[in-house]
C-alpha cells in the first residue's frame, strides 16, 4: 500500500494574513475598476445629454449650456489619471462632491427660460433633483460604502444649500403651512401654483428621502464588498492549498482534492510504475545528507515531467524510489503502452546525464491490472493510496531486476497490452514472484527512448 499525506498545516496567523492580503487586493481592483466605469459612463451620460440640450434648447442658450456640461464631463476624466497613485482615492471624494455641487449650482442658479425672468423657486416643479439620485447611483459601481455615504451627503447639504439660496432671494415665502385645515381645490391650487411657492416640508422630505437611499446603497454595497472578499478569500486558500499541498502529492490529486474534499475511491484497471535508483545506499554513503537531497531532488524533478508528459501521475516518492500510476486516479488512455515509454524516457534519461554531479542507474517494474484507489483517514488528517495486487507486483518486478541484471521488467498483461511497443521486449519466462501463489509471466525492456 502506497500513502501520502494530505495536507500540510500552516499557522492559521499566516493563513489569515494571506487571505486579508488577497481580500484587500481583490476589493482595490474592484473598487478602481468600478470607478473606472462610473467616471467613463458619467461622461458618455453627459456627452448626451450636452447633445440633447443642442437640440432642444435656442441658440445661444443651448450653446452655453452644453458648453458647461461638456466642461463638467471633461473634469470627471482628470481622476483616472491619478489611478495608482496616493490621490487616486481622494479624487474619488473630490468628483463626487464636484457633481453634487454642479447639480446644486443648476438647482439654484441655471435660469427656467431663456427668455423672460422665471422665479428660481420654481425649479422645484422639474425634475432637477433627480440629478442626485443619478449621481447616488454612479457611486455604487466604486464599491466602496464609504463614498456612497459621502455622496448622499453632499447631495442632502447640496440640496439645503440650494434651497436656502433660493429661499434668501425671495421676497415672499408660500408654503402647504399656508393652507387652511380643511384646504379645497381653490386653496390647494392657489398655494401650489402660486409663484412665490416653495414647499419647504416637501424639500426636507426630498433631503430625507436622499439620506435613506444613501444609507440603503451604502449597505447594499457593503454585502457585495463581503461576497467579494469571501470569494477572495476562497480563491486564496485554494492558491494556498494548490501551492503547499501541491509539493506533496500529484498536482492532478490536489486539484480533485480541493474540487471535491476528497478522492472517491475507484477501483480500475491501471498500470503502476515503480522506478528504483540502483545502489543508493552505498552511493549515499559517501555523500553529505545535503548533496542526498540534492541529487534526488534534480532527478525526481526530471522523471516526474517525463510521467507527466506521458499522461501518468507521480503518485509518491519513497527514498530513492517514485511511484507512477496511469489510468488512476485520472483516466489516461492505453495506459499500459504510456508506462513502457515513460519507462524508456526514465532509463534514456539516466544513461545521459548527470545529476547533482552524479550517474545513477535504474530499476523499473511495471505490472497492468486492477488496482484501489482513494483517500483515507481521520477527520483531521488523510492520506492517498493505491493498494492491490497490481502494486505490490509492480515493486517485486523492480526488485527482481537485480537477479536478472535487467533494467526494467514488466509483467505479462502489460506486455500483451502494448505489444506494439514492446518489439524489443525478451521473454524472460515465468517467475514466481514472492508474496503470489501462481507465476507471473515475465519481459525485459531495454532502455532505448522511444522519443
Amino acid at each position: 500500500m502506497i500513502a501520502l499525506p494530505r495536507s500540510i498545516e500552516i499557522p492559521n496567523l499566516t493563513r489569515l494574513d494571506l487571505h486579508q492580503t488577497s481580500a484587500s487586493a481583490a476589493l482595490a481592483d474592484a473598487e478602481r475598476n468600478g470607478f473606472w466605469l462610473a467616471v467613463i459612463g458619467r461622461s458618455c451620460a453627459l456627452v448626451a445629454i450636452a447633445f440633447f440640450y443642442l437640440a432642444i434648447y435656442g441658440y445661444p442658450n443651448n450653446v452655453y449650456v452644453a458648453g458647461a456640461i461638456l466642461v463638467t464631463a471633461a473634469i470627471g476624466l482628470i481622476p483616472l489619471r491619478l489611478v495608482n497613485s496616493r490621490y487616486e482615492r481622494m479624487a474619488r471624494f473630490v468628483l463626487f462632491a464636484f457633481d453634487a455641487a454642479a447639480a446644486s449650482a443648476i438647482l439654484a442658479f441655471a435660469p427656467l427660460s431663456s427668455g423672460d425672468n422665471v422665479p428660481q423657486n420654481l425649479v422645484f416643479l422639474s425634475s432637477r433633483t433627480e440629478y442626485y439620485y443619478v449621481i447616488l447611483a454612479t457611486s455604487i459601481l466604486a464599491l466602496s460604502p464609504a463614498l456612497v455615504i459621502w455622496t448622499g451627503l453632499c447631495a442632502v447639504i447640496g440640496l439645503a444649500g440650494a434651497t436656502t439660496w433660493i429661499m434668501l432671494g425671495m421676497e415672499r415665502i408660500v408654503s402647504l403651512g399656508d393652507l387652511p385645515a380643511s384646504p379645497s381645490r381653490a386653496d390647494v391650487l392657489e398655494v401650489i401654483l402660486s409663484p412665490d411657492f416653495l414647499g419647504i416640508p416637501v424639500r426636507m422630505i426630498e433631503g430625507v428621502v436622499i439620506g435613506l437611499v444613501t444609507c440603503i446603497a451604502a449597505l447594499a454595497v457593503h454585502r457585495a464588498r463581503n461576497v467579494v472578499r469571501a470569494n477572495a478569500a476562497a480563491e486564496a486558500e485554494r492558491t494556498r492549498i494548490q501551492r503547499i499541498f501541491g509539493r506533496y502529492v500529484p498536482p492532478q490529486v490536489a486539484e480533485q482534492l480541493i474540487q471535491a474534499g476528497q478522492l472517491a475511491p475507484q477501483q480500475r484497471a491501471a498500470t503502476i510504475l515503480f522506478a528504483d535508483i540502483e545502489g543508493f545506499t552505498r552511493l549515499s554513503e559517501t555523500l553529505s545528507p545535503p548533496r542526498v537531497i540534492g541529487m534526488l531532488n534534480s532527478f525526481f524533478s526530471a522523471a516526474t515531467s517525463i510521467v507527466d508528459d506521458r499522461g501518468g501521475v507521480v503518485v509518491n516518492y519513497i527514498s530513492d524510489a517514485l511511484i507512477a500510476a496511469f489510468n488512476a486516479p485520472l483516466p489516461a488512455e492505453d495506459h499500459p503502452a504510456r508506462a513502457v515509454d515513460a519507462a524508456r524516457d526514465l532509463l534514456y534519461l539516466v544513461s545521459g546525464r548527470e545529476f547533482d554531479g552524479h550517474r545513477i542507474r535504474l530499476r523499473i517494474g511495471i505490472a497492468t491490472g486492477p488496482v484501489a484507489a482513494g483517500t483515507v483517514g481521520g477527520e483531521e488528517r488523510h492520506t492517498y493510496t493505491l493498494y492491490g495486487d497490481t502494486v505490490n507486483l509492480a515493486q517485486r518486478l523492480e526488485r527482481l531486476n537485480k537477479e536478472f541484471d535487467t533494467d526494467c521488467l514488466i509483467s505479462g498483461p502489460t506486455f500483451e497490452a502494448a505489444r506494439s511497443n514492446c518489439g524489443d521486449a525478451v521473454a524472460m519466462g515465468s517467475v514466481q514472484v514472492r508474496g503470489r501463489e501462481s507465476a507471473v509471466e515475465v519481459f525485459a525492456l531495454s532502455g532505448q527512448s522511444r522519443r
